[in-house]
């Protein structure tokens, strides 16, 4: 079996669900998930749901942390040529870890966030099919979901402002990736495309208004709802071309488009004060990073 810890919010959730998946699929085991997480609040978190629940991937739920049931007898068990019956992987750094996918063992417990395609990028298309919807997830969702397939080119931009700039850690860590940055992707965008229709998709629609000249066609979305996030990265996947923040939310609004010659925008400088994070296999390679 494998076990996935899952944390944090929705793009969060998709890396540790993805990575967890891919190692099942590659055990030919089934997935857990230990949702233990979310029965605590933490000072250095935005306080988010669990949300995997409105796709229909395949998982089952563990009843209580599997730090409650594994021994300690078991992790201190000797080396030998079988592999161990429990095998606790915590994410060492942030860069890609081929190890964590060589790991073999009759139960596989993964901690971290696991932020890099190359976890699962060979059951990509099928984690893509399984990431359908289980249910509309917004009152406004089958609007902008009718309008986008209805536009010859629909771009995503993601304007990520509340807790990066109002909570004292995440300002700290992350930070509001800044005018510049938006600026240059939509001078990039129109070097690319003659025409495009922008949906912006923010937390601060006003500041949007208020900064960055926008065509008259350019739809704010606005879903609301307890699922309006869900709604957002689905609808922001529905896009031909993305322009993402840096989040892990729109990163996967955009990997979720399965267009190989999508062109997807993103900021280089993913964390703000993160010196020891090597983020060098955070993005793909094909996208355009400034």
């Amino acid at each position: 079996m494998i076990i996935s810890r899952i944390t944090s919010g929705l793009g969060n959730q998709l890396f540790q669900y993805a990575t967890g998946r891919h190692l099942a699929l590659k055990n030919k085991a089934a997935l857990y998930l230990d949702l233990s997480y979310y029965l605590y609040e933490y000072s250095d978190d935005t306080v988010r749901p669990f949300k995997l629940d409105h796709f229909t991937v395949p998982y089952r739920l563990l009843q209580k942390s599997p730090m409650e049931y594994v021994s300690k007898a078991t992790k201190l068990l000797p080396n030998r040529s079988l592999p161990p019956v429990v095998r606790f992987l915590k994410e060492k750094h942030f860069h890609f870890d081929q190890s964590i996918l060589d790991a073999r063992a009759a139960c596989i417990i993964l901690e971290g966030f696991w932020q890099s395609e190359a976890y699962f990028r060979d059951d990509a298309d099928t984690i893509r099919q399984e990431l359908t919807l289980a249910g509309v997830p917004s009152p406004e969702f089958s609007h902008y979901q009718q309008q986008i397939r209805n536009t010859a080119t629909p771009v995503s931009i993601h304007i990520r402002r509340g807790d990066y700039v109002n909570h004292p850690e995440f300002s700290k860590t992350f930070g509001f990736v800044g005018l510049d940055y938006y600026k240059q992707a939509l001078q990039q965008l129109n070097e690319h495309f003659d025409q495009t229709q922008l949906y912006v998709f923010s937390d601060d629609h006003a500041w949007v208004h208020e900064n960055l000249t926008l065509p008259d066609n350019t739809v704010f979305v606005q879903n609301t709802g307890p699922n309006g996030d869900v709604a957002d990265l689905v609808l922001m996947s529905y896009c031909r071309h993305h322009i993402i923040a840096n989040s892990s939310f729109s990163w996967w609004g955009a990997w979720l488009n399965p267009h190989s010659d999508k062109l997807v925008i993103t900021p280089r400088k993913w964390y703000k004060q993160q010196p020891t994070w090597n983020t060098k296999d955070l993005l793909p390679s094909a996208w355009l990073a400034l």
